[in-house]
Protein backbone atom coordinates (compact mmCIF):
# COMPACT_ATOMS: atom_id res chain seq x y z
CA UNK A 1 0.00 0.00 0.00
CA UNK A 2 0.99 3.38 -0.82
CA UNK A 3 0.53 6.70 1.56
CA UNK A 4 -2.18 8.42 1.15
CA UNK A 5 -2.36 11.21 -1.52
CA UNK A 6 -5.08 14.01 -2.54
CA UNK A 7 -5.12 12.35 -6.06
CA UNK A 8 -6.34 9.09 -4.20
CA UNK A 9 -9.66 10.78 -2.82
CA UNK A 10 -10.72 12.69 -6.04
CA UNK A 11 -10.30 9.66 -7.63
CA UNK A 12 -12.30 7.83 -4.84
CA UNK A 13 -15.11 10.20 -5.47
CA UNK A 14 -15.25 10.05 -8.66
CA UNK A 15 -15.57 6.22 -8.41
CA UNK A 16 -18.00 6.25 -5.81
CA UNK A 17 -19.99 8.39 -7.40
CA UNK A 18 -19.80 6.53 -11.34
CA UNK A 19 -21.42 3.76 -8.75
CA UNK A 20 -23.90 5.16 -6.91
CA UNK A 21 -24.85 6.73 -10.48
CA UNK A 22 -24.62 3.35 -12.48
CA UNK A 23 -25.71 0.99 -10.01
CA UNK A 24 -28.83 3.21 -8.13
CA UNK A 25 -32.64 2.41 -8.96
CA UNK A 26 -33.15 6.02 -8.43
CA UNK A 27 -34.08 8.11 -11.05
CA UNK A 28 -32.04 11.32 -9.42
CA UNK A 29 -28.94 9.75 -7.38
CA UNK A 30 -27.86 12.11 -4.82
CA UNK A 31 -24.16 13.47 -5.37
CA UNK A 32 -21.21 12.20 -3.50
CA UNK A 33 -18.81 14.95 -1.83
CA UNK A 34 -15.41 14.68 -0.92
CA UNK A 35 -16.29 14.92 3.04
CA UNK A 36 -18.63 12.21 2.68
CA UNK A 37 -15.72 9.72 1.48
CA UNK A 38 -12.95 8.72 4.55
CA UNK A 39 -9.71 8.23 2.66
CA UNK A 40 -8.48 5.70 5.29
CA UNK A 41 -10.94 3.76 6.42
CA UNK A 42 -9.38 0.59 7.50
CA UNK A 43 -7.07 2.68 9.38
CA UNK A 44 -3.79 2.01 7.03
CA UNK A 45 -2.20 5.21 6.43
CA UNK A 46 0.89 3.16 6.10
CA UNK A 47 1.60 -0.48 5.75
CA UNK A 48 2.80 -2.23 8.65
CA UNK A 49 6.02 -2.95 7.33
CA UNK A 50 6.82 1.17 6.91
CA UNK A 51 5.51 2.00 10.57
CA UNK A 52 7.67 -0.71 11.84
CA UNK A 53 10.96 0.45 9.43
CA UNK A 54 10.28 4.17 10.52
CA UNK A 55 9.96 3.44 14.28
CA UNK A 56 12.71 0.40 13.92
CA UNK A 57 10.83 -1.77 15.99
CA UNK A 58 11.29 -5.38 16.66
CA UNK A 59 7.63 -5.97 16.60
CA UNK A 60 4.74 -3.91 15.86
CA UNK A 61 1.20 -4.86 17.32
CA UNK A 62 -1.84 -2.98 15.44
CA UNK A 63 -4.84 -2.08 17.78
CA UNK A 64 -7.23 0.06 15.39
CA UNK A 65 -10.87 0.96 15.70
CA UNK A 66 -10.89 3.67 12.70
CA UNK A 67 -11.66 6.89 12.40
CA UNK A 68 -8.42 6.05 15.09
CA UNK A 69 -5.10 3.89 14.45
CA UNK A 70 -3.07 2.45 17.08
CA UNK A 71 -0.18 0.64 17.28
CA UNK A 72 2.32 -0.75 20.18
CA UNK A 73 5.76 -0.95 18.63
CA UNK A 74 8.67 -2.42 20.70
CA UNK A 75 12.76 -1.93 20.56
CA UNK A 76 14.75 -3.81 22.36
CA UNK A 77 12.25 -4.21 25.03
CA UNK A 78 11.09 -0.70 24.84
CA UNK A 79 7.65 0.55 24.13
CA UNK A 80 6.17 3.57 22.36
CA UNK A 81 3.06 4.21 21.62
CA UNK A 82 1.63 5.68 18.15
CA UNK A 83 -1.66 7.03 16.59
CA UNK A 84 -2.72 7.98 13.30
CA UNK A 85 -5.59 10.23 12.67
CA UNK A 86 -7.24 11.92 10.05
CA UNK A 87 -9.63 14.83 10.19
CA UNK A 88 -11.44 16.96 7.57
CA UNK A 89 -12.60 19.96 9.57
CA UNK A 90 -9.82 20.12 11.89
CA UNK A 91 -7.43 23.26 10.60
CA UNK A 92 -3.30 23.39 11.32
CA UNK A 93 -4.29 26.61 13.32
CA UNK A 94 -7.57 24.87 15.43
CA UNK A 95 -5.08 22.28 16.50
CA UNK A 96 -2.26 25.01 17.00
CA UNK A 97 -4.72 26.94 19.15
CA UNK A 98 -6.14 23.88 20.95
CA UNK A 99 -2.70 22.72 21.71
CA UNK A 100 -1.58 26.05 23.06
CA UNK A 101 -4.93 26.22 25.27
CA UNK A 102 -3.81 22.68 26.49
CA UNK A 103 -0.11 24.26 27.56
CA UNK A 104 1.66 22.53 24.76
CA UNK A 105 4.69 23.44 23.30
CA UNK A 106 3.87 24.23 19.29
CA UNK A 107 6.40 25.08 16.73
CA UNK A 108 5.72 25.40 12.66
CA UNK A 109 7.78 22.68 10.48
CA UNK A 110 7.70 22.19 6.87
CA UNK A 111 7.89 19.03 5.30
CA UNK A 112 10.20 19.22 1.98
CA UNK A 113 11.21 17.29 -0.69
CA UNK A 114 13.23 17.12 -4.09
CA UNK A 115 10.98 15.11 -6.44
CA UNK A 116 11.22 15.62 -10.17
CA UNK A 117 13.57 18.35 -10.11
CA UNK A 118 11.01 20.12 -8.26
CA UNK A 119 10.94 21.17 -4.28
CA UNK A 120 7.71 19.98 -2.79
CA UNK A 121 6.84 21.08 0.92
CA UNK A 122 3.74 20.55 3.22
CA UNK A 123 2.72 22.44 5.97
CA UNK A 124 2.73 20.94 9.56
CA UNK A 125 3.35 21.19 13.50
CA UNK A 126 4.81 20.18 16.20
CA UNK A 127 3.07 19.74 19.48
CA UNK A 128 5.27 18.51 22.83
CA UNK A 129 4.02 18.25 26.04
CA UNK A 130 6.19 19.80 28.16
CA UNK A 131 5.16 17.85 31.19
CA UNK A 132 6.41 15.00 29.24
CA UNK A 133 9.53 14.30 27.62
CA UNK A 134 8.62 10.94 25.70
CA UNK A 135 5.39 12.60 23.73
CA UNK A 136 5.08 14.21 20.74
CA UNK A 137 2.85 15.19 17.44
CA UNK A 138 3.19 16.10 14.31
CA UNK A 139 0.15 17.40 12.67
CA UNK A 140 0.13 18.02 8.60
CA UNK A 141 -2.35 19.81 5.70
CA UNK A 142 -3.45 17.08 3.38
CA UNK A 143 -7.17 17.71 2.10
CA UNK A 144 -8.14 18.00 6.19
CA UNK A 145 -5.26 17.50 9.21
CA UNK A 146 -3.36 13.84 9.43
CA UNK A 147 -1.75 13.92 12.62
CA UNK A 148 0.66 11.45 14.24
CA UNK A 149 1.17 10.97 18.06
CA UNK A 150 3.75 9.00 19.42
CA UNK A 151 4.43 8.62 23.05
CA UNK A 152 7.31 6.72 25.16
CA UNK A 153 5.02 4.96 28.04
CA UNK A 154 8.35 5.55 30.02
CA UNK A 155 8.24 9.30 29.75
CA UNK A 156 12.01 9.25 28.19
CA UNK A 157 12.75 11.36 25.09
CA UNK A 158 14.53 8.20 23.81
CA UNK A 159 13.52 6.74 21.09
CA UNK A 160 12.96 10.47 19.88
CA UNK A 161 8.94 10.58 19.54
CA UNK A 162 9.36 14.00 17.59
CA UNK A 163 12.01 12.20 14.99
CA UNK A 164 9.22 8.90 14.68
CA UNK A 165 5.93 10.95 14.33
CA UNK A 166 7.81 13.23 11.69
CA UNK A 167 9.12 10.58 9.48
CA UNK A 168 5.63 9.04 10.04
CA UNK A 169 4.32 11.94 8.80
CA UNK A 170 6.15 12.26 5.93
CA UNK A 171 6.06 9.01 4.79
CA UNK A 172 2.11 9.47 5.06
CA UNK A 173 2.05 12.79 2.81
CA UNK A 174 2.07 11.64 -1.07
CA UNK A 175 4.56 14.79 -1.81
CA UNK A 176 4.81 13.91 -5.59
CA UNK A 177 3.67 16.06 -7.84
Amino acid sequence: MTAFSPRDAGVAVIAVAALLTGCSSDPAPKAVSAAEVNPLPQCEPLTNEQIQQAVHADTLTAHTTPPVCTWQAERAGVETDLTFTFTEHDSLQQIWDRAREDGYDTEHLTVTREALGTTITATGIYVRDPRDLGYCQVSAALNGTITWRVQNPSHTPAPDPCAIALELATLTIDLSP
